[in-house]
């Protein structure tokens, strides 16, 4: 403890003559003090979480190499960790830059999702993680200390002084700092400039630790600053071990303790990553937050510091050489360590550093506060030991200050870079869109609520997919999710197709008219409503379309026999219609019409009448009259705004075997609709010209088991992006997904709900753009529950989530399982 005896003379020496900096300006990306000028980022969450060793430890490298690079060497930097709870009003705002025609129940949706929102953050479950990484700038001048000092003492006086000159020195490093601030952008870190409510907020909420509004606004100074730092650490309620905040406008305080790791307080021996992310587990403990002051040694200086120690070790080594005595074990080990820190110097991979790591614990009062003080130590042995200072918390609490400084430097820590950033003080879990639906809640390391912005035309996601796959076990919660999402849409004013091969999803109807007051179609295939309207002579909108579609559909409603010997007369007989007809009376019945009436001086005409034939009677079958059926006078599918939803439900697909040969009459028949209701729903889509498209197919493993059902899926999943149609593909085998030729390269997201074989994780890791699930992603996929899934991202971002029902009533009527006739009340 020797290091930690600070003489009372020093500590009364900060207290009384270096005040607690106070900003003059704060202005996008800057806060200009009496005495210094702090560029400040904001560093957003990594997506960490779900990243296996190898993963995370080369992205480690990757931000220690880029921190290293880019922390000028030799200035001040200050890390920020901090917690705020997410409000609603970010996610609300984030619709106004939603540019379309809304349904008319639109804010009722949007209304639901932000009552979620504030709920689970008042609930605790939703905290937002604030990271703020500071340097202060080097002066253009080399202004010496005493420079500063003077000029400090002469500005005192003059408020309006203070400001002119506040904007003239950030004026003289305006263009440096431009230019640096793009490059770390660009950097691993992906860090921007904080905005100056940010930074006022960092600030404000260390003085008054109490919620506070920030105004909205580029530039904050004068009065602005005055008003918002109206707080105060009370001088008279320090104590040993904490201090006491006050915000004076509320009177509210919080006690605080400042934590600082013990001497040798870190492990001797490099903190293992995984396992020693020091700073990202701050995620599991409420009420604890980080500082870390600390200067970048950069390259010159951390040689010249290992050349340094490397002449001592060297030293003793002679010393002992001279003597006779053995080299003690840990001098050569010293050594080894020196000469390897030294190459990664030269190659530019570290540097090294001196850190002044603070942990920040807050609570309502001292018992509540010591409780959380043990927790937080308890949490941290074998990876840092941690201790309270008494008598330095009023210090220690300065340190805390944005544009402020070291004010207790006896538990400096001396390390390479890579300890900084191997601390993953930006890892997370961040996931999903900041504008769109909200869909739930963020599993990982970055708890807080999920958009996916499905059907966005921003200027940045025009050229996406527009594919997005669904898979995961019977019951997991899929079929559910793609209801939820098809919601999404329809909030958006978009036309919204949804086929459900089993009818059990028909509660989407329901939400859709009483939340949202969207038109709604239902048609079933199998009703005589129905006959003729999926002829695909009537519907393809060209005549290499209608003649493709038609000629696949007859064929599939005959068996292989008869297939090989009627191919070429069909073939001729839909020729015949489509060139000796007119547009307005093509279809298939037409087609039929032509192989009864084939005149007997034809060859084959005996063959054309019994196919001819064989085919009406097919034509009958309720599982194929949809198709190939007489025109009745159901009404056309609707183009405009609102939802279809196609029921297949009846269909007996084929389920014993993928032998076309030995599928029954009914099961060819089920299986030619099937695919022609996909090929409907897709084509029928172009009609809806400038509206946002979506189309759902669900229950994809009942065909894409069958050769001619993978190819027909990858076709569909073309086709939506050539169209502009986002695609839904809803699936419990992951494995028939995976292995269709340019499926992957179709998908924008992903949503992996659970799965307990290796062969169908291999295939989810494969949708979520992962060559190898790895031990890390497997484990998740067998535990996750029902609405629960790996969610892959527009950005190839990987988090676990859980969608949100948003109200019980939804969730009683979205329910696929059976149950009990009941009234599930209403949307309110």
């Amino acid at each position: 403890m020797s290091r930690s005896r600070i003489s009372n003379a020093r500590a009364q020496f900060e207290r009384d003559r270096t005040p607690p900096a106070r900003p003059r300006l704060i202005t996008e990306g800057v806060e200009v003090t009496d005495d210094a000028l702090w560029v400040w980022t904001e560093v957003p969450a990594a997506a960490s979480y779900l990243l296996e060793d190898d993963q995370l430890s080369a992205a480690t490298w990757e931000t220690t190499t880029a921190m290293g690079a880019l922390l000028p060497a030799g200035a001040e930097y200050h890390l920020k960790v901090m917690w705020t709870i997410h409000g609603s009003e970010d996610y609300v705002r984030g619709w106004d830059q939603v540019h379309s025609v809304r349904a008319p129940g639109s804010d009722d949706y949007i209304g639901l999702g932000a009552g979620r929102i504030d709920r689970n953050a008042d609930d605790g479950h939703y905290r937002r993680r604030v990271v703020l990484l500071g340097v202060r700038w080097p002066d253009p001048d080399n202004e010496s200390t005493v420079e500063r000092t003077w000029r400090r003492a002469r500005l005192r006086g003059s408020t309006r002084m203070a400001h002119r000159d506040a904007h003239q020195r950030l004026a003289a490093s305006r263009l440096d700092i431009v230019r640096w601030l793009g490059q770390l952008e660009r950097s691993a870190l992906n860090a921007t400039a904080a905005s100056a409510e940010l930074i006022a907020w960092a600030y404000a909420r260390e003085i008054r630790r109490s919620p506070i509004q920030i105004p909205h606004a580029t530039t904050l100074s004068g009065p602005a600053l005055v008003a918002l730092m109206n707080g105060e650490m009370d001088p008279v309620q320090v104590g040993r071990t904490h201090v006491v905040v006050t915000d004076r406008d509320s009177g509210a305080q919080r006690c605080l303790t400042i934590l600082v790791p013990a001497v040798n307080g870190f492990p001797i021996s490099e903190l293992e990553v995984p396992g020693g992310e020091w700073l990202e587990i701050l995620t599991e403990l409420p009420g604890v937050e980080a500082s870390v002051r600390g200067v970048n040694h950069g390259q010159a200086g951390s040689i010249a510091i290992i050349d340094s120690g490397r002449k001592l070790t060297r030293s003793q080594t002679r010393e002992a050489a001279g003597h006779g005595a053995q080299v003690p074990a840990e001098i050569l080990d010293a050594d080894d360590t020196l000469n390897q820190r030294r190459q990664e110097v030269a190659r530019r991979i570290d540097v090294l550093t001196v850190n002044h790591a603070r942990w920040v614990v807050d609570a309502a009062d001292p018992d509540e506060l010591a409780d959380r003080v043990a927790a937080v130590r308890q949490r941290y042995t074998g990876i840092v030991q941690l201790e309270v200072v008494p008598d330095l918390q009023d210090l220690l609490w300065q340190e805390l200050l944005p544009g402020d400084r070291v004010r207790v430097q006896a538990f400096g820590q001396d390390q390479p870079m890579r300890t900084l950033a191997g601390s993953w003080f930006h890892g997370g879990s961040a996931i999903g869109d900041t504008t769109g639906p909200y869909i739930g809640a963020n599993l990982g390391s970055t708890p807080g609520p999920v958009q996916a912005h499905i059907v966005s035309r921003a200027d940045g996601d025009r050229a996406r997919p527009t594919t997005i796959s669904f898979t995961g076990m019977s019951g997991s919660g899929k079929s559910t999710a793609v209801m939820l999402a098809t919601l999404g849409a329809l909030a958006e004013g978009a036309w919204a197709l949804l086929v459900d091969p089993k009818g059990d999803l028909a509660g989407v109807i329901d939400v859709a008219r009483r939340l949202l007051g969207v038109d709604v179609q239902s048609v079933d295939v199998r009703a005589e409503s129905a006959s003729g309207s999926m002829d695909p002579m009537r519907f393809g909108t060209t005549v290499d379309e209608a003649r493709t579609l038609t000629l696949d559909a007859l064929l599939g409603a005959l068996s292989s026999e008869d297939r090989r010997r009627g191919e070429t007369l069909l073939e001729n007989a839909v020729h015949q219609v489509l060139t000796s007809m007119p547009q307005e009376v093509w279809s298939a019945q037409a087609v039929i019409s032509d192989l009864l009436s084939t005149p007997e001086s034809d060859t084959d005409f005996a063959t054309a009448r019994e196919l001819g034939a064989t085919l009406s009677l097919r034509s009958r079958q309720p599982q194929l009259r949809a198709v190939l059926g007489p025109a009745g006078d159901g009404t056309a599918l609707m183009t405009g705004r609102g939802l279809v939803y196609l029921n297949l439900a009846g269909l007996d697909l084929p389920r014993h075997t993928t032998d076309p040969d030995r599928w029954t009459v009914s099961e060819r028949c089920s299986i030619a609709t099937f695919r022609m209701a996909l090929s409907y729903a897709l084509h029928q889509s172009r009609r809806v010209r400038e509206l946002k498209k979506l189309v759902a197919l669900t229950e994809l493993h009942l065909i894409t088991g069958y050769p001619e059902g993978r190819a027909f899926v990858e076709w569909q999943a073309r086709t939506g992006r050539a169209l502009q149609v986002w695609l839904l593909l809803d699936s419990q085998s992951a494995r028939d997904l995976a292995g269709m030729t340019g499926l992957i390269e179709q998908l924008v997201m992903s949503f992996a709900f659970r799965a307990t074989t290796r062969d169908e994780q291999d295939a989810q890791a494969v949708l979520l753009g992962r060559a190898d699930p790895g031990p890390r992603l497997r484990q998740m996929q067998s535990r996750l529950r029902t609405g629960q899934c790996v969610m892959r991202d527009r950005h190839g971002r990987l988090a676990p989530i859980e969608f949100d029902r948003l109200t019980q009533w939804i969730a009683d009527t979205l329910s696929t399982d059976a149950g009990e006739d009941h009234d599930t009340g209403g949307p309110e």
